[in-house]
């Protein structure tokens, strides 16, 4: 290590491709992620509905979703599913399918527990205030439940921008994938991929913080 040149400048020179890079990771992760917020609730009043026609495929799903590696799941749509549907699916559209299903079995059973926290009494009041199902859900329970469910969901999300990086496998041309291409055009790899960890750090830091002020914000409307 006393005879390592290090070289700084090249990934200073590089920064910018790095951070594109990076911002590709960060917006695949969040829409993926509001796809699977989306997915997750209706999956999660599927499995609280008492009718079996959706709580046993509800249920199969949140299995399967969690129990699928990401990576597996990625190579399985872009070229497995892509093959036996006869579409070819852009690298983009396969990795938030992959987000989006991976994080819809863990955001569910946020939801489902989120829901079930609150107390039955609320229902109750709700029922006797003649409050349609809807209203009865979307005026007194979803806002007790977002109390409970923003920090696990934060989690759901710093963990997909995490599998995220994985997109670079099918070639797109991520934060990993910049720091892959310069290490193998000018051979920096501590360099190069320090500056990922660090960048990397960084954006999750940011999220913690931004899911912080959410909680507050929800804990105290």
């Amino acid at each position: 290590m006393q005879n390592y040149d290090f070289q700084w400048q090249v990934v200073v020179n590089h920064l910018p491709v790095l951070l594109l890079g990076a911002w590709v990771d960060v917006w695949v992760s969040l829409f993926g992620f509001a796809l699977a917020c989306v997915a997750g609730l209706l999956i999660a009043m599927g499995r609280l509905s008492g009718l079996r026609l959706l709580t046993v495929p509800t249920f199969a799903f949140v299995q399967a979703a969690r129990a699928i590696p990401p990576y597996v799941l990625l190579l399985w749509v872009h070229f497995g599913v892509s093959r036996l549907a006869g579409v070819a699916f852009t690298p983009l559209q396969s990795i938030v399918a992959v987000l989006t299903i991976t994080g819809a079995g863990y955001a569910a059973e946020i939801f489902r527990s989120g829901i079930l926290a609150v107390d039955r009494g609320q229902f109750e009041s709700a029922t006797s205030m003649g409050l349609s199902r809807f209203h009865t859900y979307w005026d007194v329970i979803f806002p007790q439940m977002a109390v409970v469910v923003v920090a696990p969901l934060g989690n759901v999300l710093i963990g997909l921008l995490k599998s995220a990086t994985l997109m670079g496998v099918i070639a797109v041309p991520d934060l990993l994938h910049a720091a892959q291409s310069l290490n193998m055009n000018s051979f920096v790899p501590f360099e190069a991929f320090t500056a990922v960890l660090l960048i990397f750090v960084s954006i999750v830091f940011v999220l913690s913080l931004a899911i912080a002020a959410t909680e507050r914000l929800v804990a105290h409307p």
